[in-house]
């Protein structure tokens, strides 16, 4: 399911209000970087870094770490955030039509791409993937992790301007026909999809709140078990590792 409908807004209260609940959930944060953290190699580029929380964990494990985002107000949050790294941080836009002479300096420079939660919020995801390969050195791994499920798509996805939620076949094919090497594709939170369906149909909000989220890090021990015990082919998210071709 998608829409057509959503229009940039460069304040994004919705997100806004989601990636601060989520700042919190601090067991949750690990565990999500802790799914990537594997494939991780230096230098890195993130793609919408949002206010820093999967920033902090990759940072804290010592990566070179250039952190991006679309929206001003973000990159302003993140230089507060993070103010002795400001030099690496800057504004990115995955799908601008002036992406190779605007990002020159940095094509085949990283040899890790991560985008968590990001490809969703664009329309020409296919686009999106083929700039970001350009950023990769030969070899390098891209890691993509977006919503699944196209059946859970609702008030919350339009809330946070989700094109689409992915299914795993989707989501392999956008890989291959970008030419990349797909390593896996698994997934990610399963706990999440009953608190996703509740959020998404039962509550009046709509949004992620804080509360929400205090919760849910309460519950972060449960749904590794559970990732583990659906061998990781069920979840809320898709986590996919793709490398790109050697010259």
């Amino acid at each position: 399911m998608s829409s057509s409908h959503f229009q940039f807004k460069e304040h994004d209260a919705e997100g806004l209000e989601t990636l601060q609940a989520i700042k919190e959930a601090d067991a949750f944060n690990l565990w999500m970087y802790q799914q990537i953290a594997p494939f991780i190699k230096s230098p890195v580029l993130e793609i919408g870094s949002g206010i820093g929380n999967i920033s902090e964990c990759c940072m804290r494990e010592g990566h070179d770490l250039i952190m991006t985002d679309i929206r001003e107000e973000y990159l302003q949050f993140l230089k507060g955030r993070f103010p002795d790294v400001g030099h690496q941080i800057i504004q990115l836009d995955l799908v601008d039509v002036a992406f190779d002479e605007r990002y020159k300096q940095y094509e085949g420079k990283f040899n890790t791409v991560f985008a968590l939660n990001v490809i969703e919020h664009i329309e020409e995801d296919d686009k999106a993937i083929k700039n970001a390969i350009k950023l990769l050195a030969p070899g390098g791994i891209l890691i993509i992790l977006v919503p699944a499920h196209p059946l859970l798509y609702n008030k919350i996805d339009r809330h946070l301007f989700h094109f689409k939620r992915y299914t795993k076949s989707e989501l392999k094919r956008l890989m291959q026909l970008n030419q990349l090497q797909l390593k896996t594709i698994q997934g990610f939170n399963a706990l999440g999809i009953m608190a996703w369906v509740y959020g998404g149909h039962v509550a009046r909000k709509g949004v992620i709140g804080g509360n929400d989220m205090k919760l849910y890090n309460k519950l972060v021990p449960i749904a590794k078990f559970l990732d583990k015990l659906f061998l990781r082919k069920l979840g809320l998210s898709l986590i996919a590792i793709s490398h790109k071709k050697p010259n």
